[in-house]
Protein backbone atom coordinates (compact mmCIF):
# COMPACT_ATOMS: atom_id res chain seq x y z
CA UNK A 1 0.00 0.00 0.00
CA UNK A 2 2.84 2.84 0.96
CA UNK A 3 4.76 1.74 -2.39
CA UNK A 4 1.09 2.56 -4.02
CA UNK A 5 0.16 5.58 -2.61
CA UNK A 6 4.45 6.72 -3.22
CA UNK A 7 4.05 6.08 -6.95
CA UNK A 8 0.79 7.84 -7.28
CA UNK A 9 2.42 11.08 -5.68
CA UNK A 10 5.09 10.83 -7.24
CA UNK A 11 3.68 10.78 -10.67
CA UNK A 12 1.30 13.35 -9.33
CA UNK A 13 4.28 15.56 -8.68
CA UNK A 14 5.52 14.80 -12.18
CA UNK A 15 2.39 16.69 -13.86
CA UNK A 16 3.09 19.48 -11.56
CA UNK A 17 6.71 19.91 -12.04
CA UNK A 18 7.12 19.64 -15.59
CA UNK A 19 9.77 22.52 -15.84
CA UNK A 20 12.03 20.75 -13.22
CA UNK A 21 15.21 19.81 -14.21
CA UNK A 22 16.07 16.70 -15.94
CA UNK A 23 18.46 15.53 -13.52
CA UNK A 24 16.03 16.72 -10.52
CA UNK A 25 13.60 14.22 -12.45
CA UNK A 26 16.26 11.30 -12.69
CA UNK A 27 17.21 11.22 -9.21
CA UNK A 28 14.14 11.52 -7.97
CA UNK A 29 13.18 8.02 -10.07
CA UNK A 30 16.28 6.87 -8.89
CA UNK A 31 15.29 7.29 -5.22
CA UNK A 32 11.70 5.64 -6.16
CA UNK A 33 13.19 2.60 -8.08
CA UNK A 34 16.05 2.36 -5.37
CA UNK A 35 12.70 2.06 -2.64
CA UNK A 36 10.46 -0.04 -4.66
CA UNK A 37 13.65 -2.48 -5.09
CA UNK A 38 14.09 -2.69 -1.44
CA UNK A 39 10.12 -3.34 -0.97
CA UNK A 40 10.30 -6.27 -3.47
CA UNK A 41 13.32 -7.23 -1.37
CA UNK A 42 11.51 -7.27 1.35
CA UNK A 43 8.61 -9.22 0.31
CA UNK A 44 10.61 -11.84 -1.20
CA UNK A 45 12.20 -12.79 1.82
CA UNK A 46 8.92 -12.49 3.83
CA UNK A 47 7.30 -14.89 0.73
CA UNK A 48 6.56 -18.70 1.05
CA UNK A 49 8.70 -20.82 -0.99
CA UNK A 50 6.67 -21.38 -4.11
CA UNK A 51 4.86 -18.19 -3.87
CA UNK A 52 6.83 -16.08 -6.44
CA UNK A 53 8.94 -14.99 -4.02
CA UNK A 54 12.41 -15.49 -6.54
CA UNK A 55 10.56 -13.00 -8.92
CA UNK A 56 10.73 -10.65 -5.73
CA UNK A 57 14.06 -11.00 -5.17
CA UNK A 58 15.02 -10.58 -8.70
CA UNK A 59 12.73 -7.63 -9.42
CA UNK A 60 13.93 -5.77 -6.15
CA UNK A 61 17.51 -5.84 -7.03
CA UNK A 62 16.85 -5.28 -11.09
CA UNK A 63 15.14 -2.01 -9.18
CA UNK A 64 18.16 -1.19 -7.06
CA UNK A 65 20.46 -1.69 -9.91
CA UNK A 66 18.12 0.60 -11.64
CA UNK A 67 17.47 3.30 -9.31
CA UNK A 68 21.18 3.67 -9.04
CA UNK A 69 21.81 3.86 -12.35
CA UNK A 70 19.22 6.86 -12.84
CA UNK A 71 21.12 8.47 -9.80
CA UNK A 72 24.50 8.65 -11.97
CA UNK A 73 24.40 12.08 -13.37
CA UNK A 74 26.95 11.09 -16.58
CA UNK A 75 24.37 8.55 -17.61
CA UNK A 76 21.02 10.25 -17.17
CA UNK A 77 20.66 12.40 -19.93
CA UNK A 78 20.61 9.61 -22.67
CA UNK A 79 19.58 7.00 -20.80
CA UNK A 80 16.72 7.92 -18.59
CA UNK A 81 13.72 7.19 -20.78
CA UNK A 82 15.34 3.65 -21.82
CA UNK A 83 15.79 3.10 -17.91
CA UNK A 84 12.33 4.16 -17.10
CA UNK A 85 10.33 2.94 -19.68
CA UNK A 86 12.26 -0.76 -19.20
CA UNK A 87 11.51 -0.21 -15.70
CA UNK A 88 7.90 0.59 -16.00
CA UNK A 89 7.51 -2.61 -18.69
CA UNK A 90 9.14 -4.97 -15.96
CA UNK A 91 6.64 -3.50 -13.08
CA UNK A 92 3.70 -4.13 -15.96
CA UNK A 93 4.80 -7.77 -16.57
CA UNK A 94 4.98 -8.38 -13.04
CA UNK A 95 1.76 -7.27 -12.19
CA UNK A 96 0.27 -9.52 -14.73
CA UNK A 97 2.04 -12.28 -13.21
CA UNK A 98 0.93 -11.49 -10.08
CA UNK A 99 -2.80 -10.86 -11.75
CA UNK A 100 -2.57 -14.70 -13.03
CA UNK A 101 -1.65 -16.07 -10.02
CA UNK A 102 -4.41 -14.18 -7.84
CA UNK A 103 -6.65 -15.68 -10.81
CA UNK A 104 -5.28 -19.10 -10.69
CA UNK A 105 -6.29 -18.99 -6.76
CA UNK A 106 -9.68 -17.47 -7.38
CA UNK A 107 -8.72 -13.68 -5.02
CA UNK A 108 -11.42 -11.54 -6.02
CA UNK A 109 -9.77 -8.20 -7.62
CA UNK A 110 -7.17 -10.06 -10.07
CA UNK A 111 -8.94 -8.47 -13.07
CA UNK A 112 -8.27 -5.05 -11.98
CA UNK A 113 -4.89 -6.20 -11.24
CA UNK A 114 -4.34 -7.46 -15.14
CA UNK A 115 -6.12 -4.14 -16.26
CA UNK A 116 -3.78 -1.93 -14.67
CA UNK A 117 -0.78 -3.93 -15.41
CA UNK A 118 -2.11 -4.03 -19.37
CA UNK A 119 -1.96 -0.14 -18.94
CA UNK A 120 1.29 0.28 -17.31
CA UNK A 121 3.29 -1.99 -20.08
CA UNK A 122 0.75 0.04 -22.88
CA UNK A 123 2.76 3.00 -20.89
CA UNK A 124 5.89 1.85 -20.76
CA UNK A 125 6.03 1.27 -24.58
CA UNK A 126 5.21 4.40 -25.02
CA UNK A 127 8.12 6.11 -23.20
CA UNK A 128 10.65 3.74 -25.00
CA UNK A 129 9.43 4.45 -28.42
CA UNK A 130 8.82 8.39 -28.01
CA UNK A 131 11.97 9.34 -26.29
CA UNK A 132 13.29 11.75 -29.12
CA UNK A 133 9.93 13.92 -29.16
CA UNK A 134 11.24 15.48 -26.11
CA UNK A 135 11.27 15.72 -22.14
CA UNK A 136 7.61 16.68 -21.90
CA UNK A 137 6.12 13.44 -23.58
CA UNK A 138 8.31 11.63 -21.48
CA UNK A 139 7.42 13.54 -18.31
CA UNK A 140 3.80 12.92 -19.21
CA UNK A 141 4.04 9.03 -20.31
CA UNK A 142 6.19 8.36 -16.90
CA UNK A 143 3.85 10.32 -14.71
CA UNK A 144 0.97 8.76 -15.92
CA UNK A 145 2.72 5.17 -15.70
CA UNK A 146 3.52 6.12 -12.18
CA UNK A 147 -0.23 7.13 -11.84
CA UNK A 148 -1.52 3.88 -12.85
CA UNK A 149 1.53 1.84 -11.63
CA UNK A 150 0.46 3.71 -7.79
CA UNK A 151 -3.24 2.32 -8.26
CA UNK A 152 -2.24 -1.31 -9.29
CA UNK A 153 -0.21 -0.86 -5.96
CA UNK A 154 -3.10 0.24 -3.88
CA UNK A 155 -5.72 -2.08 -5.40
CA UNK A 156 -3.11 -4.93 -4.97
CA UNK A 157 -2.55 -3.80 -1.25
CA UNK A 158 -6.73 -3.57 -0.22
CA UNK A 159 -7.19 -6.94 -2.01
CA UNK A 160 -4.60 -8.59 0.16
CA UNK A 161 -5.70 -7.07 3.17
CA UNK A 162 -9.25 -7.98 2.32
CA UNK A 163 -7.77 -11.31 2.04
CA UNK A 164 -5.63 -11.71 4.73
CA UNK A 165 -8.91 -10.79 6.74
CA UNK A 166 -11.39 -13.43 5.36
CA UNK A 167 -8.66 -16.18 5.99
Amino acid sequence: MLLGIIFFIVGIVVFFEPGGTYLALSVLFGIVVILSGAFELYLGTKAPTGSGMGWYIAGGVIEILLGILLCTPSMLFTILPFVLGFWLLFRGFMAVGVASEMMGVGIKGAGWTMTLGILVIISAFLVLFNPIIGVGVVVFWVGLSLLLAGVDLIAHAVTLRRLRKEL
